[in-house]
């Protein structure tokens, strides 16, 4: 098998439970090369645009300023055409509810955590490589994701000790370290962001048809869904609301960037604490074996 790279970008909503989804696609790396080109070809046919943010092609603004729906919708139709063209054999989409996580989770949860991105990062890695292992691929699988501020540090950091909950089969298939790219920039980041902002409109049972055709259409044939249910979000708020002391001080950014420090440091040298099925347990075996750590060095 040739080698396979994951692409992920997220689509936030404004409305509910203000779902947050990243949604992925993987595909052999020939493939994504030429489905770059075509997708580039197709960006500069008239009328042009640079790059494709579905944010921006919603609104009609940015690349679509002053375009009318009709010549937006044809467009998408001819970007729509190089992805079945290059169609990846497997599409993902992990879901959160922003509204129930900052209701319940970050108030109470540590500097790294208090927002989704790094619980739904690992999500994704999570579920592509399980599902990969289940299909009996053996070739380790490239992440890139679309870029985050401070989130990308943190799974640098801790990627390798939470892949530790995941059965070797899985881990195996996660080539490491993962990755992060300009949207603008890194093609098929942009067919990510596609997916994502069409499976949310999809979810939020917009009336729309055109849209709701496309939606379909884009997913591939095998499509896994990952929602995080939010009774397992209340339950993370009420472990970290009753977390160990050890924890308390890590709801600072000056903390948050020391525990970093200490991480880079222990990482260096080959030392990863004992990992624990629950976040909370987890994050205080960190803190307490790189406080240990950094205490005997």
């Amino acid at each position: 098998m040739m080698d396979l790279s994951a692409y992920f970008d997220d689509s936030g909503s404004d409305f509910g439970k203000r779902d947050l989804v990243f949604a992925g696609l993987v595909n052999r790396d020939d493939s994504w090369e030429q489905f770059s080109v075509a997708w580039s070809a197709a960006l500069a046919k008239p009328p042009s645009i640079e790059y494709l943010k579905m944010a921006e092609a919603n609104g009609l603004r940015g690349q679509f300023a002053g375009w009318t729906r009709d010549v937006r919708d044809q467009k998408l139709e001819s970007l729509v055409e190089v992805l079945d063209r290059f169609r990846p054999p497997w599409t993902y989409d992990v879901s959160i509810g922003r509204t129930e996580y900052e209701r319940h989770v970050s108030p109470v949860s540590p500097r790294g955590l208090s927002t989704p991105y790094f619980v739904i990062t690992f999500g994704a890695v999570s579920a592509v490589a399980r599902h990969l292992a289940s299909e009996g691929v053996s070739k380790p699988v490239r992440f890139i994701f679309d870029e985050q501020n401070g989130v990308d540090t943190d799974i640098a950091l801790f990627l390798d000790y939470m892949l530790e909950n995941l059965d070797s089969d899985s881990r195996e298939l996660v080539k490491r370290p993962v990755g992060y790219g300009d949207d603008k920039h890194n093609l098929p980041l942009q067919v990510a962001d596609m997916l994502a902002w069409h499976i949310r409109w999809q979810r939020e049972d917009r009336e729309d048809p055109t849209i709701m055709r496309r939606a379909e259409y884009i997913r591939s044939k095998t499509h896994i869904e990952m929602p995080i249910p939010a009774e397992m979000i209340r339950r993370w708020g009420t472990a970290f609301s009753q977390a160990l002391p050890i924890l308390e001080t890590l709801k600072t950014k000056g903390e948050w960037q020391r525990l970093r420090t200490v991480a880079e440091r222990s990482k260096r040298a080959g030392f990863t604490p004992p990992h624990a099925d629950d976040p909370v347990e987890a994050l205080a075996n960190i803190r307490a074996a790189w406080d240990k750590f950094r205490g005997s060095s």
